[in-house]
Formats: structure tokens, C-alpha cells, sequence
């Protein structure tokens, strides 16, 4: 079992089986305290899930890659937010794993399908750790030169 998944079980998953790239915007009455499990192949253009303002409640929000995307998958902070944390990415073509940091100013990360992952069992946990600052979780797989998903938009 991995560190991540510690602590999941009694989530109830929220299923996302939309193949359509558009924006889902988490709330703390939908989706925190809930497993978001991405069912479906994203077809068109990269899907994003925008986190909502971070105030220090201590929500977590827990998102999961359930199918080989073709397309990118973001995770994105909301206006000023920033994530602090790292990302684990394992290489299924060279068997090595990876560590990523964040910077000061990262505020996404995302899964390119490739490098910092989005094929199937990636998975993010974001938690609403204090005032503007998500603290952040990442387990990846990926392919070729692993990279960091971690950017300012």
C-alpha cells in the first residue's frame, strides 16, 4: 500500500466519466472528504479540476487517474493560491522513481501524459493546510525522462 492511500478507505467516490475537457470546479460540499475518480478518457483538450480558495479548513480533496488519457489532466490552485509539496513519479519504461518539489510560486500540476504522468493509478492529494497554501501530494506514472508537473501559470 502506498502512503497515499493510506487513510482512503470510507471515501465515497465521486465519478467523473465525462470525456469533455472542460473545467470542474471543486467545492467542499461535493467533493472534500470524497475520492474524484476521472473514469473516462479525456478526448478533446486537457480537463482541469480548479481548486477552491484555500482558507486553512483542513479539506482534502483527493483526485485519481482511473484510464490512459490521451490528454493532459491539471490540478490548479484558484486566483493567488499556491501548493506546496511534492510529486513521486515512477517511469513504467525505466523502472526508476522521481522526486519533485514545488517552488514558491507553483500553483498546478499536471499530468502530460507522458513525463509527469497521466496514465491509469495517478492520483493527487490536496489539502487545505492554511490561508492561500495547499498542501500537496502527488503519485505518478509515467514514460521517458520523468519531469516535474509542478508550474505557475
Amino acid at each position: 500500500m502506498s502512503r497515499l492511500s493510506e487513510g482512503l478507505s470510507g471515501l465515497t467516490p465521486v465519478i467523473i466519466s465525462s470525456t469533455a475537457a472542460a473545467t470542474l470546479r471543486l467545492n467542499p460540499q461535493d467533493h472534500a472528504g470524497r475520492l474524484v475518480v476521472q473514469d473516462a478518457i479525456v478526448v478533446t483538450s486537457a480537463k482541469t479540476f480548479q481548486l477552491p480558495k484555500a482558507t486553512g479548513s483542513g479539506d482534502v480533496y483527493e483526485i485519481v487517474n482511473n484510464a490512459v488519457q490521451t490528454q493532459s489532466l491539471v490540478v490548479a490552485a484558484l486566483g493567488t493560491d499556491v501548493m506546496t509539496g511534492s510529486a513521486f513519479i515512477r517511469s513504467e519504461t525505466a523502472g526508476t522513481t522521481d522526486v519533485f518539489h514545488t517552488t514558491a510560486t507553483s500553483d498546478k500540476y499536471t499530468f502530460n501524459v507522458t513525463t509527469t504522468g497521466g496514465l491509469r493509478g495517478d492520483r493527487i492529494r490536496c489539502v487545505d493546510y492554511k490561508d492561500a497554501t495547499w498542501l500537496v501530494y502527488v503519485e505518478g506514472n509515467g514514460s521517458g525522462t520523468l519531469a516535474t508537473g509542478f508550474s505557475e501559470t
